[in-house]
């Protein structure tokens, strides 16, 4: 069997079973399987659920469709300037990103593998349904819209501003540091690269949605809601150093968005959101 096939394979049931986890230590005392299957009943009972959850997917269908289409803007931007922007980063940074990987255990290199490839796509989903199970659809609006205010801010600098990740940067005629992701196995980066360009780097999406959902976690007044989301931001941002992924500028940069996104996505939900959703709110605790 194809190693990529096994990727594929075995990505679904890690997802189902680290949502599961995520929401069971974000909830003491909730039922974990009730907490994460409730939205799903919604999305397919309720229209109003539907349209939302399709806003989000179709923002992963032009994310998909724009990093196939990305060579185009690359090639686009070189012939004007003569070059991308990695060296520029390099300039401004050298190799100070090569220090995260100067103890790499495999242990560790397996945990950052889990919060940069299973983590990082449930932060959102986890944080909606945390919130819906609460009764809080503000916020769970908020969210979704936060959501979407990431992507929009980074998707002009993926097109217009290409840096390429650090481990396919080579100064001097060769790389300074490796793709940690390849000691788990290759195949993974064969899976999640039509998802992601090879020079959308900056800002870092991962450290943006990170931030942003752990910001909520922690306004919502849920102490281990906020603590789980935390540590799993935190992880997520160390992972894209440590795996040889993303620039210390690249990190910078993702705070700021994500801060930003945050912002947003509170203010547009507390606007639009008596427009939005007219469902009876459900009771916390259900």
């Amino acid at each position: 069997m194809a190693p990529t096939l096994v990727v594929r394979l075995i990505e679904p049931p890690l997802f189902a079973i680290s949502t599961v986890l995520l929401v069971w230590l974000a909830l003491p005392g909730a039922n974990p399987l009730a907490v994460t299957f409730r939205p799903i009943w919604r999305t397919l009972t309720r229209r109003r659920y539907f349209l939302f959850i399709g806003a989000g997917v179709l923002v992963i269908i032009i994310n998909t469709v724009l990093t196939a289409l990305d060579h185009h803007f690359t090639a686009w931007v070189v012939a004007a300037r003569g070059r991308d922007f990695t060296a520029l980063l390099w300039s401004i940074e050298g190799p100070a990103v090569a220090a995260c990987q100067r103890w790499t255990p495999a242990p560790l290199t397996w945990y950052m593998t889990w919060a940069y490839i299973v983590v990082f796509p449930i932060i959102v989903p986890v944080t909606m349904m945390v919130f819906d199970w609460l009764g809080r659809r503000r916020e769970a609006l908020a969210v979704l819209i936060a959501y979407m205010m990431n992507y929009v801010i980074c998707l002009p600098f993926y097109l217009g501003v290409p840096v390429r990740e650090c481990h396919a940067f080579e100064p001097g005629g060769r790389p300074f540091l490796r793709l940690v992701l390849n000691d788990v196995h290759p195949a993974i980066m064969d899976v999640l690269r039509p998802m992601s360009g090879l020079d959308n780097c900056f800002p870092s999406f991962h450290t943006s949605l990170a931030v942003t959902m752990a910001l909520f976690a922690l306004s919502s007044g849920r102490r281990m809601f906020g603590l789980v989301m935390s540590l799993m931001a935190v992880s997520i941002m160390a992972s894209t150093l440590y795996l040889g992924v993303h620039w210390i500028t690249d990190l910078a940069a993702g705070v700021v968005v994500g801060v930003g996104a945050y912002l947003l996505g509170r203010r547009l939900a507390g606007r639009y959101e008596p427009r939005l959703l007219t469902d009876t709110q459900a009771g916390a605790g259900q």
